[in-house]
Order: structure tokens, then sequence, then C-alpha cells
């Protein structure tokens, strides 16, 4: 699979009060995307420490974004 293939720049996010997830799906065109999304387990969060997880989900987004991943990650296909 290439980069380009999971890059977007549309979202949608959801907290999963039943298993305690916030969970990042990928849209194309509106509809989720066939890739599982991303899960950020809020034990994991809270380890974390507010700034570091905020920082851990901020990027989340920004890389999957391909003009954040090509000028804030230097990173592009």
């Amino acid at each position: 699979m290439k980069i380009s293939d999971v890059l977007t720049n549309e979202f949608l996010v959801k907290y999963d009060e039943e298993n305690h997830e916030l969970r990042i799906f990928r849209l194309k065109n509106g509809q989720k995307e066939y890739l599982s999304p991303i899960v950020h387990k809020l034990s994991m969060l809270k380890n974390m420490g507010k700034d570091e997880a905020s920082r851990w989900v901020g990027e989340s987004f920004l890389i999957f974004i391909p003009e954040t991943r090509k000028e804030l990650f230097d990173e592009i296909e």
C-alpha cells in the first residue's frame, strides 16, 4: 500500500464510551475509508499526560493530511 492511499483531508472522530477509545476515521468523499480507524485508548492518553496526549492526537490528524504531512513532517510519497 502506498502512503497516498491513506492520506485525506476529511475525518470523522468518535469517542467510544463503552471501550474508552477515541477513534479517528479517514474519509474519502464523505465516506468512511475501508481502512481500520486510528484508535487511541483513553488509558494510554491518560498515562501520557494532557500535553503529550494532545500532541499525539493532533499529530494523528496532521500526518494524514497531504499538505501538512509535506510541510510539517517533510514526508510525501
